[in-house]
């Protein structure tokens, strides 16, 4: 059920927003920054002045070797493409800061990617076949890494190597079958955006320990994932500020959830909450707790 007022806390709009931030979080300024080639043909005609490169859709079986003569590279963008291996040479990217390779078939990343020092945002959505422990190890070795995709990968289960990546600030997990993250999973202590949407399988109060040990945890996207209630240990999770719980089958909230002291905003759209309880908990809670529905 749903209403037409519009509620939208500041955290969500953050949200929003956070992958854009990121992107110009690098010395690019938008107004500096040379133009997007979407033809390899095209770049090949300056290569120093590529910074910009979207060749996404474009049916490359192989990745362009062409790409790595691109010293000033800073976005690439490969995603949706056929290719499964990266060249080993990968590592001369230096300057290589956001990089899409979201939806092929890559099956690990060679050694010399833990050498892309610069890099802070990387999608490997949808790429079924990644040997994850191995691909964690070598990207433990990105002292920026900030943002890191890996939505729909069919992961069953996370390896504990998950926990080398400390400078996480934004993990996506969406669309996979983890029932019970790792105890290793609470060293990313710069986790602040977590999303684990779509995901029948994962059991929140059995994860409420791992969870709880992320101090600056303060956005959770849990959309999707079926559930019929809320476990009351979720009044551990002390600095969440937004919580996302469109498309599950809730009837109520645990009474514990008003002791989440820094919770600013609760999205409970298509759920099967009658309008005279929402109305209730918008009295109940504290006044600074905006609901959506």
């Amino acid at each position: 059920m749903k209403s037409n007022l519009k509620l939208i806390s500041p955290l969500h709009f953050f949200s929003s927003l956070f992958l854009l931030l990121m992107l110009f979080s690098s010395t690019i300024v938008v107004g500096q920054r040379s133009k997007n080639y979407t033809s390899l043909e095209q770049a090949m005609t300056s290569p120093d002045s590529v910074q910009w490169l979207t060749l996404r859709e474009q049916n490359l079986k192989d990745f362009p070797i062409a790409i790595l003569t691109f010293k000033n590279l800073k976005y690439l963008d490969l995603s949706q493409n056929e290719f499964t291996e990266l060249p080993a040479e990968i590592g001369q990217l230096q300057n290589l800061f956001y990089l899409d390779l979201s939806g092929n078939r890559i099956k690990y990343l060679p050694e010399s990617f833990s050498e892309i020092k610069t890099l802070r945002n990387l999608y490997l959505d949808y790429n079924l076949e990644q040997d994850l422990n191995a691909d964690f190890q070598i990207l433990s070795k990105l002292p920026l890494l900030t943002v890191l995709n890996i939505k729909g990968e069919g992961i069953f289960k996370l390896p504990p190597s998950i926990g080398n990546l400390k400078n996480l600030q934004y993990l996506e997990l969406s669309n996979n079958e983890i029932e019970l993250l790792p105890a290793e999973f609470s060293n990313l202590k710069n986790l602040q955006i977590l999303y684990i949407n779509n995901d029948r399988r994962f059991d929140l109060l059995k994860n409420i320990e791992v969870l709880s040990k992320l101090p600056k945890l303060s956005e959770l996207h849990l959309e999707g994932d079926h559930f019929k209630k809320l476990p009351d240990e979720i009044s551990r999770l002390k600095n969440l500020q937004s919580l996302h719980l469109r498309n599950n089958e809730l009837t109520e909230l645990p009474a514990t959830l008003r002791l989440l002291k820094k919770l600013e905003y609760i999205d409970l759209t298509d759920n099967k909450m009658p309008h005279i309880l929402l109305d209730q908990y918008r009295e109940d809670l504290a006044p600074t707790i905006r609901i959506g529905f």
